[in-house]
């Protein structure tokens, strides 16, 4: 078992952590007139001076078709061990994982998220391609038509360890699914959205680009704010990058809760089709 310690940001991506969020606010309250918990945490949220964690995964996976697979799984969402940046090589993982939480922290170190809905944005990185043919002629170079793509959904842990002492994370816990029969005996996890779509679907998180075989690079962002409404402009456009419509509504960021995990899952439809992914990083942001 491995301790894993958050990297350090290039120069110039500084992100405040839980600290940095708490010595914050305890500056406001030493004002003449110190402002109320309520007018903080709003001045906060309009700075988005949020606390993160991030988990990239490097290492290429083939999903063919019909044949959906996990990617990868995040940390446990807002809890104490999981905050900061950390990287993953999956064919160096064998057998290790993460120690997530040592000694308790002071009340100046950390603090649990208290809010009802906390979590406020989610950026997704993807590097990927599909099997770099086929496709209806018009289609190739686009989104329309591709029937290789990358979903999103919530899982959550069926243990409240984690919120009072340490955790041990193993890899696997990272790369394997729930149904998986090489999950650990003692580890279990509750799927809050269990569809499968058989087509790419108004939640769809990212397309790949028709009979593209180069690896493409695409960012998409989720936030608590996001409104978007079925054949509004806003839903075209995210149409047109590949993404589905309904993905931005804000449901997905909205209803997350402490301890969730988020699973990006890889599939392709028809013989022929695949979904080659070489790297993804998910970033979650919440207010402290």
């Amino acid at each position: 078992m491995i301790a894993a310690s958050p990297k350090v940001c290039p120069s110039g991506s500084y992100e405040p952590t839980t600290a940095d969020i708490l010595i914050v606010k305890q500056y406001f309250k030493l004002l003449s007139i110190p402002l109320p918990d309520e007018l903080i945490d709003d001045i906060i949220d309009a700075a988005s001076y949020w606390a993160h964690t991030s988990l990239t995964v490097n290492g290429s996976i083939v999903a063919h078709a019909d044949h959906d697979k996990i990617y990868m799984r995040t940390l446990p969402l807002a809890v104490y061990g999981t905050e900061g940046d950390f990287l993953l090589d999956r064919e160096n993982l064998q057998g290790e994982g993460f120690v997530l939480s040592w000694l308790p922290p002071t009340e100046l170190e950390w603090a649990a998220p208290i809010r009802a809905k906390p979590f406020r944005k989610i950026e997704f990185q993807l590097w990927s391609h599909d099997q770099g043919w086929g496709g209806d002629h018009g289609c190739r170079g686009t989104y329309n038509g591709a029937y290789s793509w990358f979903d999103a959904s919530v899982e959550r842990r069926d243990s409240t360890s984690y919120f009072t002492g340490s955790i041990e994370w193993p890899s696997s816990l990272v790369f394997t699914a729930v149904d998986a029969p090489d999950l650990p005996d003692d580890v279990t996890f509750t799927q809050k959205d269990v569809k499968k779509p058989f087509l790419p679907s108004p939640s769809t998180l990212q397309k790949n680009i028709v009979a593209e075989g180069q690896t493409t690079h695409h960012i998409v962002t989720w936030t608590d704010l996001d409104d978007v409404k079925e054949g509004s402009p806003e839903a075209l456009a995210a149409e047109n990058r590949g993404q589905g419509w309904k993905s931005y509504d804000g449901s997905f960021v909205r209803d997350l809760q402490v301890g969730d995990c988020i699973t990006l899952w890889m599939r392709a439809r028809f013989p022929g089709w695949e979904n080659v992914a070489v790297k993804a990083k998910i970033t979650t942001f919440w207010a402290v």
